[in-house]
């Protein structure tokens, strides 16, 4: 008995943090694709390609202080979005991982 609670809470957690995942990316994509975005700004750095033999290029930031959009949605168009959405993609993976291994 307390083994089937135990596997069917896992089972709960990992449907929802896939679910969270899977939330957390479309509205990534919204914010991304369907909201204003901001003037570019170069940060004075410069990123090469194919192990910085290939042509150089600086590297260039969205500004998003004067942009009129929500704040959770400058969130998630900075760089914590994707490491919200990278940890939200391990933690189900793990948490998937430990539920089967609960039902064997």
């Amino acid at each position: 008995m307390d083994k089937t609670i135990n596997k069917k809470i896992w089972q709960v957690l990992a449907i929802i943090i896939w679910a969270a995942f899977f939330i957390v990316a479309g509205l990534i994509y919204y914010v991304n694709h369907y909201l204003p975005h901001g003037p570019s700004y170069p940060t004075g750095e410069y990123a090469c390609g194919f192990d910085d033999r290939g042509p150089c290029v600086e590297e260039y930031k969205e500004d998003l202080r004067n942009v009129n959009i929500p704040n959770w949605a400058k969130f998630l168009r900075r760089s914590e979005g994707m490491l919200l959405l990278f940890g939200l993609g391990i933690a189900g993976a793990v948490i998937s991982s430990k539920s089967k291994n609960q039902s064997e």
